[in-house]
């Protein structure tokens, strides 16, 4: 018994680095407030990617869009990006971003700090750049 705990938190430890290492290659931030305070200097929106560690979907939109050139690009000239895990961060971002849909992504308005471009699920990379460009539309016309 002793042995399945120990291998179950080893387990858990290394699905939560999952959200690290990602942050950390992609550029992300993994702090909702520090996120938010470069948001609203460079007047940005805030895209918060709200995951899971046991999440397959979460991975397969980390590695197949998240990470593709192009989308990549768009997100580091047009927004802020932040990532979150839903159990690991919950007590790190406001209450009415939490959800139990993974992945999803909230567009966050950083003067009004409500979102207002939503996505969910994994979203192939061609039709995510077009989201981004709507949510993009959406901003500008504040």
């Amino acid at each position: 018994m002793k042995y399945l705990l120990l291998i179950t938190l080893f387990c858990i430890s290394l699905f939560g680095a999952n959200v690290d290492t990602f942050a950390k290659e992609a550029g992300y931030e993994r702090d909702f407030q520090t996120a938010l305070q470069k948001a609203k200097k460079a007047n940005k929106p805030l895209m918060m990617v709200l995951g899971a560690d046991y999440c397959p979907w979460c991975r397969k939109f980390e590695r197949k869009t998240l990470e593709s050139k192009a989308v990549k690009n768009f997100i580091k000239d047009e927004t802020i990006a932040l990532v979150v895990d839903k159990k690991f961060d919950i007590e790190s971002f406001p209450k009415a971003f939490q959800t139990s849909i993974t992945p999803r992504v909230f567009f966050i308005d950083p003067a009004t700090q409500k979102s207002f471009y939503q996505t969910a699920g994994y979203i192939k990379k061609k039709e995510y750049l077009k989201k981004l460009k709507e949510m993009k539309t959406q901003f500008k016309a504040k």
